[in-house]
């Protein structure tokens, strides 16, 4: 599924060899017992309470031509920032991006190379990430280690390409750039967080498209949505959790740009869909720093 983010790939599906797309790695209420429903770390019309920057509270998003962006869930309205000038190796192009709590990108490309993007200057840092345990593409998410907590952790899911009909699961530190195995999951999701310390995942399907909460510790699914209406070869994804809904960016087979599908967090139901124009988006990301609910 991901691999260059564009492009097609044959991946098994069904038992089947088909041509996919690789894709573009990010509830509810997806507070849970015990938890504030506007305070993953903030109160409900937005504004944090640990020190979050509004910068961190923002879904930015990263389109092929390296063209990184903020996107606003009320407005349904984009905000160019300029564009990507990171010393990727050549022909090289985005492929999956997290956002941190300070408002930091991490943006991988299709190399292989993850450099870490200052939103503010666009200034781009090589990291020492040198893809181990053959951890070449990925989709990438943060997650909060504790419910409305001010600490949180990059999954990352993925492996050598789409071509392989599962991906592996782990935890990334960002010191170190060295993965924690955590499991296996079925497909390549690309990756989003909450401040509820919940891990879900979009994952793309010719057929059976779903969006899934992933069991931190082992991989296994907890709870998945299917969404039907998604189904269709993927050429472009993306997944960012925002105001308590899912936000898929995805372009298919034989569309011209990415769509915007605003899932609702609680039910699964598509509560809407957004043209981009002209944009083909291979990345999207979302601090935990952002709000559980829109008011």
């Amino acid at each position: 599924m991901k691999d260059l983010k564009i492009g097609l790939f044959l991946v098994l599906v069904g038992g089947s060899a088909v041509g996919l797309g690789a894709c573009g790695p990010s509830t509810r209420n997806p507070g849970g017992a015990g938890v504030d429903a506007g305070n993953p770390g903030g109160d409900g019309n937005g504004s944090n309470t640990d020190n979050c920057s509004d910068q961190a509270k923002l879904v930015y998003t990263v389109d092929e031509n390296n063209t990184l962006a903020t996107f606003d869930p009320v407005t349904k309205s984009f905000t160019s920032l300029g564009t990507l000038s990171c010393p990727a190796e050549l022909f090289a192009s985005p492929f999956s991006m997290g956002i941190d709590r300070e408002a930091g990108a991490w943006v991988l490309y299709s190399s292989g190379e993850l450099f870490h993007v200052d939103t503010m200057t666009l200034a781009c840092t090589p990291t020492t990430w040198s893809s181990p345990s053959g951890l070449l593409e990925f989709g990438m998410g943060f997650s909060t280690d504790a419910a409305g907590g001010s600490t949180d952790t990059l999954f990352i899911a993925g492996g050598s390409g789409p071509t392989e009909p599962s991906s592996s699961l782990n935890k990334l530190d960002t010191t170190t750039f060295a993965p924690s195995p955590v499991g296996t999951v079925t497909g390549w999701p690309e990756l989003t967080g909450t401040g509820a310390a919940e891990l879900w995942g979009f994952f793309p399907d010719a057929t059976a498209p779903r969006v899934e909460q992933i069991d931190k510790t082992t991989g296994a699914a907890a709870k998945t949505y299917p969404l039907a209406t998604l189904a269709g070869m993927p050429t472009a994804w993306a997944f960012a959790f925002y105001g308590g809904d899912f936000w898929v960016f995805l372009m298919k087979d034989a569309e011209l740009s990415t769509t915007i599908y605003q899932i609702d967090g609680a039910t699964g139901a598509i509560k809407g869909n957004t043209p981009t124009g002209s944009r083909t988006i291979v990345g999207a990301g979302v601090s935990t720093c952002a709000p559980l609910v829109i008011l």
